[in-house]
C-alpha cells in the first residue's frame, strides 16, 4: 500500500512538472491545465491509492498553502486594505452564502437549509490560480493584495459559516442566530489570535538561532503545529495558520533571519506551494464525479451563474458601503475582484465532509462539484484577458502604478 501510494505521488508530481513546463508561456494558470488533465485522467483512473479526502485537504495540503500565502503577504500592503479585506472576509462571506442560498432555493427548488449549505460550500475563494497571472501582468500590488488577503481570511471564516449552515440543516432545534454569531466570533477571533501569538513566539525563538534548517523547521511548526493546536482548542485552524504566517513573514523573517536564511525559507515555501497546489488540482480533476456532473449539467450551469452573481453583489455592495471609511476601490477593480474569486481546495474539502445521502443534500453535491470545476476552468482561463480588458483603461495614481511586488 505504501509503495503504491509513493508511486502514485511520483506520477502526480511528474505530470505536474511536465504540465507546468509546457504551459508556462500560455496566458492561463498551469493549475487550470492540471485540473483538466486530472478530469481526463479520471475517466480512466479512479479509486487509486491517493485520493482527496476531507482530512487530507484540511490537515495536510491546506495548512502549507495558507502559510505560504500569509508568509509572503506584506503587512504594509495588507494594512492599507485591511477594512476591505475584513469586510469581504466576514460580511462578504455571510452575504454571498445567504444570497447564493436564497437564489438556489427559489430558482432550483432546493430546500432553504440545503441551499444555504450549498452557498457556504462555494463561498470560500482560492486565488492561487489567478494571483500568479495577475503578478505577471504587473497588476497594481494593492489589487493583488486585496484578492489574495481576502481569500486567505475567507477560507477560515467560510469554514466557520459552513459549520453554522450544517447546524441549520440538521433541524434539531438547537440553531439560533445568537449562538451562531457567538460561535463565529469565538472561532474566528480565537483562531487569528492564537495564530498571532504562535507566530510571535516562534519569531522570538528564531531571533536566537542562526541555523537555516532549524529556522525553516520552525516555520513548518508554525504552519502545521498552529493548525493542530487551534483545532484541538476549538478555534479556526485556518485562521491560526494565516495569523502565524503573517507574523513570521513580517516580523520573524526580517528581524530574526539572516539574508541567507530568508532566501532559503522563501525558496522552500515556494516549492512547497507548487507541490501542494499541483497535487490538489490534479486530484480535484481526477476525483470529480464526472457522471453525476454530466447528469446535472443544466443545474451546474445555473448554480455557477448564481454563485457568480452572489459574489459580485457582495463585492460591489460592501465596497460601496466602505467608501466613506477608507481608500476607494474603483469599479473596474471591483469587477476583477469578483471574477477572480475561484473556488478550489476548501470547497472540495467541505463537500467531502458532507455525508452521502438522499434528497437535497445528494442534489447539491454534484452541483457544487460542477461549480468548482467551472470556476477553475472558466474564470481561471479568462482572468488574464479580463484583467487586461478592465485595467487597460483604468487610470492609476502614482502609488498604484507599481508592480505586483510593490
Amino acid at each position: 500500500m505504501i509503495a503504491s501510494s509513493v508511486a502514485a505521488l511520483v506520477i502526480l508530481l511528474a505530470i505536474a512538472v511536465v504540465t507546468a513546463f509546457f504551459t508556462r508561456r500560455l496566458p492561463i494558470p498551469y493549475v487550470v491545465t492540471l485540473a483538466l488533465v486530472g478530469v481526463a485522467a479520471g475517466v480512466f483512473v479512479r479509486g487509486g491509492p491517493i485520493h482527496l479526502s476531507h482530512e487530507l485537504i484540511l490537515f495536510i495540503l491546506l495548512p502549507g498553502l495558507l502559510f505560504e500565502g500569509a508568509f509572503n503577504l506584506r503587512w504594509s500592503h495588507l494594512r492599507d486594505n485591511l477594512a476591505a479585506v475584513v469586510a469581504l472576509a466576514t460580511l462578504g462571506v455571510f452575504l454571498t452564502t445567504g444570497l447564493a442560498g436564497l437564489l438556489v432555493h427559489y430558482a432550483l427548488g432546493i430546500s432553504l437549509a440545503a441551499a444555504i449549505v450549498f452557498g457556504a460550500v462555494v463561498t470560500p475563494t482560492d486565488p492561487v490560480a489567478v494571483v500568479a497571472v495577475l503578478r505577471s501582468l504587473r497588476v497594481p500590488s494593492r489589487l493583488t493584495t486585496l484578492i489574495e488577503a481576502e481569500s486567505l481570511f475567507n477560507d477560515g471564516t467560510g469554514v466557520v459559516v459552513f459549520g453554522i449552515a450544517l447546524a441549520l440543516l440538521s433541524g434539531d432545534g438547537t440553531f439560533s442566530a445568537g449562538t451562531a454569531a457567538l460561535q463565529f466570533f469565538r472561532m474566528s477571533v480565537g483562531g487569528i489570535g492564537l495564530g498571532l501569538l504562535a507566530g510571535l513566539g516562534l519569531s522570538l525563538v528564531t531571533r536566537r538561532i542562526d541555523d537555516p534548517q532549524v529556522e525553516i523547521s520552525l516555520t513548518v511548526l508554525g504552519a502545521y503545529g498552529g493548525y493542530l493546536l487551534a483545532e484541538a482548542l476549538g478555534v479556526s485552524g485556518i485562521l491560526a495558520v494565516v495569523g502565524a504566517g503573517l507574523v513570521i513573514g513580517n516580523y520573524g523573517r526580517p528581524r530574526g533571519m539572516s539574508e541567507r536564511t530568508q532566501a532559503a525559507a522563501t525558496s522552500f515555501w515556494d516549492a512547497i506551494a507548487f507541490l501542494l497546489n499541483s497535487v490538489i488540482f490534479l486530484l480535484i480533476g481526477i476525483d470529480l464525479p464526472l457522471t453525476s456532473l454530466l447528469g446535472s449539467a443544466g443545474l451546474v450551469v445555473a448554480g455557477f451563474a448564481i454563485v457568480t452573481l452572489a459574489r459580485a453583489v457582495a463585492v460591489h455592495g460592501l465596497v460601496l458601503l466602505l467608501r466613506p471609511f477608507g481608500r476607494a476601490v474603483n469599479y473596474r477593480w471591483q469587477l476583477l475582484i469578483s471574477w477572480s474569486g475561484l473556488r478550489g481546495a476548501v470547497a472540495i474539502a467541505l463537500l467531502l465532509s458532507l455525508e452521502d445521502g438522499t434528497g437535497d443534500v445528494a442534489t447539491i453535491k454534484p452541483i457544487a462539484y460542477g461549480v468548482v470545476l467551472l470556476s477553475i476552468v472558466v474564470q481561471g482561463a479568462t482572468v488574464a484577458a479580463v484583467a487586461r480588458r478592465l485595467l487597460s483603461h483604468a487610470r492609476q495614481g502614482p502609488a498604484e502604478s507599481v508592480s505586483a511586488h510593490g
